[in-house]
C-alpha cells in the first residue's frame, strides 16, 4: 500500500514495541533483538506489501548518514585507549589476524564462484564487511556461559575489547577497498595518495575537532542538557569532512572525534600539555546509546523493508558463513597457541563471533558512495548478502556457540 502518516506511525510504534519486547525474550529464545527487528520489516515490506520498496528508499538514503554518523562516533567513544594498550597483543593479533584471513578467503571465494559480478576487490569488499566480530550479543553469550565459566568476566576481557577493535578495522578497510577500487584507474603510487591524504586529513580534523569539543564540554560542565550539544556538533563535522575531505572521511572523521572526546586527557599527555579537563563520558557514552539505539531499531527494520532475499543469496549466505566460521576456528586456535591464551580464552574466541549491525551499516556504504553505479556493477548485491549473513550467525552463534563450548570445556 501507499505510504500515509497512519501508516508510517504504525510502523514507528510496531518497531519501538517489538524493539523493547525482543530484548526482553532473549533470555527465552537467546535469539538477539536484532533478529526479529530484521524479520519485521521484511515481513512488513517484501513478504506482506504492507509497505512498498519505492516509499522508503528515499527516507532510508537519509537514515544511512545519521546512522554511519552515529555509529563511527559510538565506535570512537567506546574506544579507551589506556585500557586498549594493557590488552593489546591478544586483542589486536586475533582480530587483525581474524580481518585478513576473512578478507583473502571471502574476496577469492566470492570471486571464483561469481567472478562477474563480484572483481577480486568487491569480493575483498564483501569480506571487510563481515570480517569482524560484532558487538552485539557478546556480552548476553558471556553471560549465559558464567555458570560454566566462573571466570568469564576476565576471559571474555580479549573478546569484548576485539568487537571494538573490529569495528575500526572494518571502518578503515571498506574506506580503502572502495577508493582503491574507485580510483582503479589510475596507477597504485596515485590511489595509495589519495588513501592516505583522506585518512590523514580526517584523522587529525576529527581529534582536533574533538580536542576543542572537549573543552566546551569542560566549560559546560554540570549544566543541563549540554551533552545533546555532543550530537549536534557531530554532524556538520561528518558533513564538513565527507563534502570536503574526501568520500568515506566523514565516517572516519566521525570516529576520531568520538575518539579524543573520551580520550582528551590521555591525548593531552601524549602531547605534552599539562591540561586536566573534566567532561562527564559515562553520560556521554550512555546518552549516545540511547539515540544509537533508537536510530538502529528503525535502521534494521528499514534494511527488512527494502532488502531483496532470494533463495540464491540466502544459499550463498550460508556457504559465507561457513567459510567465515572455519576460518576463525582456525585462526583463533593458532593465535591463542602462539599467544598462550588461557582455555576459556581459546574456547571462546574459536566459537563466539557473530555478525550485527556494523556489518549491515557498512553494507549500505556501496550504495551511498556509488548511487549512478560508476564504480560498481550492483551495489545494492552487498546489503542482499549481508542480510542473511548476520541473521544466519546471529541464530546459530547465539544458540550453538555456548552449547559448544560447554561440550568443549567438559572434555578439557
Amino acid at each position: 500500500m501507499a505510504l500515509n502518516v497512519e501508516g508510517l506511525l504504525l510502523l514507528v510504534s510496531a518497531t519501538l514495541f517489538l524493539s523493547y519486547v525482543s530484548s526482553l525474550i532473549y533470555s527465552k529464545t537467546k535469539i538477539p533483538d536484532v533478529v526479529w527487528l530484521l524479520c519485521l520489516g521484511y515481513v512488513l515490506g517484501p513478504v506482506l506489501g504492507f509497505f512498498r520498496y519505492e516509499d522508503f528508499i528515499k527516507i532510508f538514503e537519509y537514515l544511512i548518514l545519521v546512522v554511519v554518523a552515529l555509529f563511527s562516533f559510538d565506535t570512537g567513544i567506546n574506544v579507551n585507549i589506556s585500557s586498549v594498550m594493557r590488552n593489546v597483543v591478544k586483542a589486536l593479533t586475533l582480530s587483525a589476524t581474524t580481518f585478513i584471513a576473512i578478507i583473502a578467503v571471502v574476496g577469492y571465494s566470492m570471486h571464483y564462484m561469481m567472478p562477474s559480478q563480484f572483481p577480486l576487490i568487491d569480493g575483498m569488499l564483501l569480506g571487510a564487511m563481515i570480517g569482524g566480530l560484532g558487538g552485539i550479543s557478546v556480552t548476553g553469550i558471556l553471560d549465559r556461559l558464567r555458570t560454566l565459566i566462573p571466570s568469564v568476566e576476565k576471559e571474555g576481557v580479549v573478546l569484548n575489547l576485539e568487537s571494538t577493535l573490529s569495528d575500526t578495522f572494518r571502518l578503515v578497510a571498506v574506506f580503502t577497498l572502495y577508493n582503491l577500487k574507485k580510483i582503479a584507474p589510475y596507477t597504485i603510487e596515485e590511489a595509495l595518495k589519495e588513501i592516505v591524504w583522506v585518512f590523514t586529513v580526517a584523522t587529525i580534523f576529527g581529534i582536533i575537532v574533538g580536542l576543542l569539543w572537549s573543552e566546551v564540554l569542560n566549560f559546560l560542565w554540570a549544566r543541563p542538557f549540554n551533552y545533546i550539544m555532543t550530537i549536534a556538533a557531530l554532524f556538520p563535522v561528518y558533513i564538513f569532512s565527507e563534502n570536503y575531505v574526501g568520500n568515506a572521511g566523514g565516517a572516519i572523521t566521525a570516529l576520531a572525534f568520538g575518539l579524543a572526546v573520551n580520550n582528551h586527557n590521555y591525548l593531552y599527555r601524549v602531547f605534552g600539555w599539562k591540561r586536566k579537563l573534566k567532561v562527564n563520558k559515562f553520560r556521554i557514552r550512555e546518552f549516545n546509546q540511547e539515540i544509537t539505539f533508537l536510530v538502529k531499531a528503525f535502521f534494521f527494520v528499514y534494511i527488512g523493508l527494502i532488502v531483496s532475499l532470494s533463495v540464491e543469496y540466502t544459499i550463498l549466505g550460508v556457504g559465507v558463513v561457513a567459510l567465515m566460521l572455519a576460518t576463525r576456528y582456525a585462526v583463533a586456535t593458532g593465535v591463542g597457541s602462539l599467544l598462550r591464551f588461557s582455555v576459556g580464552e581459546k574456547v571462546l574466541s574459536r566459537l563466539i563471533f557473530l555478525q550485527g549491525s556494523s556489518a549491515l551499516v557498512m553494507s549500505q556504504l556501496p550504495r551511498i558512495w556509488d548511487p549512478e553505479m560508476a564504480v560498481f556493477t550492483d551495489p545494492k548485491v552487498f546489503s542482499d548478502l549481508c542480510y542473511p549473513i548476520v541473521i544466519i550467525t546471529l541464530v546459530f552463534v547465539s544458540i550453538m556457540g555456548p552449547v559448544i563450548a560447554r561440550r568443549q570445556l567438559r572434555d578439557i
